[in-house]
């Protein structure tokens, strides 16, 4: 078994879903350890997050932040996303137009 830390080092959502970081390498399986939302713009907006198994899509069968309101300049410590897991080809997806969204995790091979 080999264990190794994963750094999603920031990305600037947008005002579709989109993937944040990169998906689970096969035959891995990933442990969120920490996440941050951050809003840096002058106005509230709000933000979604999926953990998106491999082959699915952003939708209602796994959200696990449905349309948050970040306040201006608020970071947001998103525990809903920490020690939730995602296997193989799963991926962490994300909206907020304008927001920054970072995290890490252990990847378990």
């Amino acid at each position: 078994m080999t264990i190794q830390n994963y750094v999603h080092d920031g990305s600037t959502m947008a005002a579709a879903a989109a993937i944040q970081g990169a998906a689970v390498p096969a035959l891995t399986k990933r442990i969120i350890r920490a996440a941050t939302i951050c809003n840096s713009t002058a106005a509230p907006v709000a933000a979604s997050a999926w953990l998106v198994p491999s082959g699915g899509a952003a939708d209602a069968t796994n959200i696990m932040i449905s349309a948050r309101t970040i306040a201006a300049g608020e970071s947001y410590p998103c525990p809903e996303l920490v020690n939730q897991g995602l296997n193989a080809g799963g991926a962490v997806y994300g909206l907020g137009l304008g927001l920054t969204f970072k995290y890490t995790a252990t990847d378990i091979s």
